[in-house]
């Protein structure tokens, strides 16, 4: 799985990371990590906002290929 991170200066915060999910394996890691997600702090929330996003899209391109999260 491809993570990108634009981190901003010292005195801003830091633009969500984009994950792009390429194969199975990364699609059930990426279901395995939302589940994993429990605290809820600005960086988790991100991460978790990114990874939903990509399993979106994953789905969107691999219809038939679906987890309840």
């Amino acid at each position: 799985m491809k993570t990108t991170i634009q981190h901003a200066p010292e005195s801003c915060r830091s633009d969500p990371p984009t994950f792009t999910i390429e194969t199975d394996e990364d699609y059930a890691l990426a279901i395995h990590r939302i589940k994993a997600l429990s605290v809820q702090d600005g960086s988790s929330h991100r991460e978790l906002m990114a990874l939903k996003n990509a399993i979106h899209v994953w789905e969107t391109n691999n219809p038939g290929i679906r987890r309840d999260l």
